[in-house]
C-alpha cells in the first residue's frame, strides 16, 4: 500500500533494486528505500514455488518421521494420511505462487518503477495526464488488463513452472498455463527464450532446441497431452523449436516489454 513515498526500484551497486524516492508529497514519510519491493522480491517466492516440488518433501517427511521412531501420518492415528498431506502440500505451494503473482499487479513500487522504465519522461500536459491514468487504473479490480505490473518473462515462467509440477496432465493444466503464457506473451509482452522452454516442458519438449519448419512437416504433437486445444496450440505455436517461436513474437511483437522490465540489463534471472 502507499504509505508515503514509493521507491523506484531502480537498481544500483550490486543491483538490489532499492533505488532512490519518487517525489512523492505525503504527510506520512516513515518508510525506507531499502524495503521497497521489486520484481525479485516476489520472484524469489515464485522460484521457490517452482522448484518446490509437493509429493516428494511429503514422502521425505514421511521417511524421516519412521527412522526417527515416530509413526508416519498413515498409521499415526491422527486421521491424515500421506496423500492427504500431499494434497494440502499441493494446493498451499499452488496459493502461495498465485496470491505472490496478483499482489505483484497492485504493488505501488512496482508500478511506479515499471512506468518510469516503459514509458518516456512527461513533460507535455497530455503526457502527464495519460500516466496518471494508468497508474490510477491500476488499483480497480475492474481493470485487469494492465500493462504496468511490473512483472517479467521470469514471472511467468517460475508460475507456469509451478502449475506443471503440482497439476498432472489435464485439461485444466493445459488451460491454466495456456492462459498465463498469453498473458505474459500478449498482453504484457515479456516473451523471451525461457518462458518458451518452460511452456514448451509442460507440453513434454523438455529441452530440445532443435528447430525445424512447419514446411519440412517434422512438427511434432507435444508428448505429454492436456487436452486436443491444447495440443494443438502447442503444435502449431511451439513444436518447431525455441527459436522458431521466439522469432515469430518478434514479428507479433510478443517481447516488446522483455528488455525494460529486467531487473538489470546483464541479468534475466529475475
Amino acid at each position: 500500500e502507499n504509505n508515503g513515498g514509493i521507491g523506484q526500484g531502480i537498481g544500483v551497486g550490486s543491483g538490489t533494486g532499492a533505488g532512490s524516492l519518487v517525489n512523492v508529497i505525503s504527510p506520512n514519510t516513515n518508510f525506507d528505500a531499502r524495503t521497497c519491493p521489486t520484481p525479485m522480491t516476489f520472484n524469489a517466492v515464485l522460484r521457490i514455488a517452482a522448484n518446490f516440488d509437493p509429493t516428494a518433501h511429503a514422502e521425505a517427511v514421511e521417511s524421516a518421521k519412521v527412522l526417527g521412531g515416530k509413526m508416519g501420518l498413515s498409521r499415526g492415528g491422527t486421521g491424515v494420511d500421506l496423500k492427504q498431506e500431499q494434497d494440502r502440500l499441493r494446493d498451499v505451494t499452488i496459493d502461495a505462487a498465485l496470491t505472490t503473482f496478483s499482489r505483484m499487479q497492485y504493488c505501488v513500487a512496482l508500478t511506479l518503477r515499471t512506468l518510469r522504465n516503459s514509458t518516456k519522461s512527461a513533460t507535455s500536459r497530455s503526457a502527464l495526464k495519460r500516466q496518471a491514468k494508468m497508474l490510477a487504473g491500476n488499483y480497480k479490480p475492474k481493470q485487469q488488463n494492465n500493462f504496468i505490473s511490473g512483472r517479467n518473462s521470469a514471472t511467468y515462467s517460475y508460475l507456469i513452472q509451478t502449475v506443471a509440477n503440482c497439476i498432472p496432465p489435464s485439461l485444466s493444466r493445459g488451460n491454466m498455463t495456456f492462459g498465463l503464457y498469453h498473458k505474459g506473451c500478449v498482453q504484457e509482452g515479456v516473451m523471451d527464450e525461457r518462458l518458451v522452454k518452460t511452456m514448451r516442458g509442460v507440453g513434454g519438449y523438455g529441452n530440445v532446441d532443435e528447430d525445424v519448419t512447419e514446411e519440412d512437416g517434422d512438427v511434432s504433437a507435444p508428448p505429454v497431452s492436456n487436452g486436443p486445444i491444447f495440443d494443438a496450440f502447442m503444435t502449431k505455436e511451439l513444436g518447431a523449436g525455441v527459436e522458431f517461436a521466439v522469432e515469430k513474437g518478434r514479428k507479433l511483437r510478443q517481447d516488446r516489454n522483455y528488455k525494460l522490465r529486467r531487473h538489470v540489463e546483464w541479468d534475466d534471472t529475475y
